[in-house]
């Protein structure tokens, strides 16, 4: 686990390479075929009404926590590498956000999802490599790495995790984050803090059986993040050289006793910088710093 002291003992061309390392990483992941620069539309089911979605076969039907997809005849759909030639129905009772089941056409990929906080639950949105975010992506534009943004800090977990409801870049909706604790970190000889909420991730279809009805329950989407806190903060430069919504830091907090600082120059922008069809949550009030921080990734071109 790197620590605060092997980062500052780097020269300033050494701090460079290891920060290019993580950047290529970084850069990589999010320019991946299926990765946020895919995503191509985002349509919301509603109660009752069949939805057909532009560009890919068949339709979708929300009854309650149930949505069932209709395959159309003569087109090869799969879903988890079967071929579905009959509606296939899927209940989703876990009162959580939820990336439930993809499903697969001619390379284009059509995500279910599940969200809390709003009158709407269910959307399925699209992901395509040809998309025109990913055919027009250029790099990730940023600041200049400066290994003096690299500050002391220690990070609180708390006993009981608290659900807090934080505003969405789309529309009306909002999310429900679950802060997990707090960051402590030192800039200038003051002392700030940053809430700190549990990981997301991006895969569909983690499910477990029930042992006693053998129904499968799907899981909300924060699995296999255990070792990984997610802050979303605003600075003086937000809306103006970054990103409006804000921008995310992650911290390994596999060990939260030898968590010793936090890096600013790994501060990223949300996946709605760099398509319109994501559902972002923006840095919650408490997360507002007074100064700028200008490392980091900048506002992208869409």
């Amino acid at each position: 686990m790197t620590n605060y002291q092997n980062l500052k003992k780097l020269t300033t061309e050494e701090y460079k390479n290891y920060w290019e390392k993580w950047y290529q990483k970084r850069e990589d992941e999010i320019k991946s075929p299926y990765g946020w620069l895919s995503l191509r539309s985002i349509d919301w089911l509603t109660e009752g009404n069949k939805v057909k979605l532009k560009g890919f076969p068949g339709e979708w039907e929300q009854q309650g926590n149930t949505v069932t997809y209709f395959p159309e005849k003569g087109k090869t759909v799969t879903n988890k590498n079967q071929v579905v030639d009959t509606p296939k129905q899927i209940t989703v009772n876990t009162v959580a956000d939820v990336n439930v089941e993809d499903f697969d056409y001619q390379g284009v990929r059509a995500q279910l999802i599940k969200r809390l906080g709003s009158e709407r639950k269910f959307a399925v949105r699209q992901r395509d490599p040809q998309s025109i975010f990913r055919k027009n992506f250029k790099g990730l534009p940023h600041f200049e790495p400066d290994v003096n943004w690299v500050l002391p800090a220690h990070y609180v977990p708390l006993k009981d995790w608290k659900n807090i409801k934080t505003k969405a870049v789309i529309n009306e909706l909002s999310h429900n984050e679950t802060q997990i604790g707090n960051l402590y970190f030192e800039y200038n000889n003051k002392e700030y803090r940053f809430v700190v909420f549990q990981a997301h991730n991006d895969n569909s279809g983690f499910t477990k059986k029930d042992p006693i009805t053998g129904k499968i329950e799907y899981l909300d989407n924060r699995q296999n993040t255990e070792s990984k806190g997610t802050i979303y903060f605003r600075d003086a430069t937000t809306g103006k050289k970054t990103y409006g919504g804000g921008r995310r830091l992650r911290i390994n907090i596999t060990d939260p006793e030898k968590l010793n600082f936090v890096d600013f120059n790994t501060a990223v922008n949300l996946p709605c910088a760099f398509s319109y069809f994501c559902t972002c949550p923006f840095a919650p009030v408490e997360n507002t710093l007074p100064f700028e921080v200008p490392v980091g990734e900048t506002t992208p071109d869409k």
